[in-house]
């Protein structure tokens, strides 16, 4: 399953260092490889593959991430999107 996490971050740059510190915590949410992308404005995406959605939003929601996520300089307007439907053309 597929998952993707937006958000809005002080320095593209120093997400893109950070984000990389978080192995442990990606393994534990199940996360086998992400994907990361950016635009100019700070904003920033990352698409997870995990294999296990539940606990990937349990953790998700836990103190724990929100650490992670301010060590990254996230500034806010963080949204999840549980990736469920393909469309094949």
């Amino acid at each position: 399953m597929l998952i993707a996490v937006r958000a809005e971050v002080e320095s593209i740059d120093h997400w893109r260092e950070q984000f990389k510190t978080h192995n442990e915590l990606f393994k534990s949410q199940g996360v086998s490889i992400a994907y990361m992308g950016a635009t100019e404005d700070n904003k920033v995406i990352s698409v997870f593959k995990t294999n296990n959605v539940d606990e990937f939003v349990r953790i998700f929601n836990d103190p724990e991430t929100s650490k992670a996520m301010a060590n990254d300089k996230i500034t806010g307007g963080v949204e999840m999107y549980i990736l469920d439907e393909t469309y094949t053309l």
